[in-house]
């Protein structure tokens, strides 16, 4: 089973990636005066889902027939501002909150909460095990048992090591796509080669968004929470 891919498929990445940087902030109207509003609703480990905007990962929202594409956890900093704890490419990093919600396609991005509440150990465990992850390399092969991380990876092991909670299903490449009717096989067979590692575990963004444990905060289109206060199925 291959468990990196070459280092093609990483110039790839990176070039898609810088294709769909924002141009700034103000691009995205992500205002002082809207995260002024927004701060004051956030608690340290809440979960930031937004959407990335490039070919690569709008193939990873077909996959998972949903809208989300990445996922972070919020930390308070200093002056009452706020970051992202985050596993990108090519590192994983802490990101100013403004400028990760910039990266969001339309501005958009939800916030998650765990439903029976952090204690304030717990807290500031999820924030020493984020840190502990830090700098590491972004798995381009989306390996559950690789030592490399991914966004829904990095928030499920910090979440799982700080309280014992796990965030998302752990499902195989076969399990995920036989979900998925429509998924876009061909771009995986692409992605791997032609091999795609079907017993190779994963865990997606969608199944920890839509997580039952987890109950919306707050939404920038408010369409999730709509959903999720109705007949909503999570996992």
């Amino acid at each position: 089973m291959r468990t990196k891919l070459p280092t093609i498929w990483a110039g790839v990445l990176a070039l898609s990636l810088w294709l769909g940087r924002p141009a700034g902030v103000a691009a995205r109207g992500v205002s002082p005066e809207y995260l002024r509003q927004l701060t004051p609703q956030l608690q340290d480990g809440d979960l930031i889902f937004i959407r990335i905007s490039n070919p690569i990962f709008r193939r990873v929202a077909e996959t998972t027939d949903s809208w989300e594409t990445h996922v972070g956890i919020l930390f308070s900093g200093t002056n009452g501002t706020w970051q992202v704890a985050e596993s990108t490419f090519p590192f994983s990093k802490f990101s100013p909150l403004d400028r990760f919600i910039a990266r969001s396609e339309h501005g958009r991005f939800c916030v998650l909460r765990y439903r029976e509440g952090l204690t304030p150990e717990e807290k500031l465990d999820l924030r020493l095990s984020a840190g502990l992850r830090m700098g590491i390399r972004y798995d381009l092969g989306f390996n559950y048992d690789s030592p490399r991380l991914y966004c829904s990876k990095f928030v499920r092991q910090v979440y799982q090591e700080a309280t014992g909670y796990n965030v998302g299903r752990l499902e195989t490449f076969q399990q995920l796509l036989d979900n998925n009717p429509r998924a876009p096989l061909d771009f995986w067979r692409a992605w791997f080669f032609g091999f795609i590692p079907w017993d190779r575990r994963c865990v997606t963004t969608t199944s920890q968004l839509k997580s039952r444990e987890f109950v919306p905060v707050f939404d920038s289109t408010n369409a999730e929470v709509r959903a999720r206060q109705g007949a909503f199925q999570g996992y």
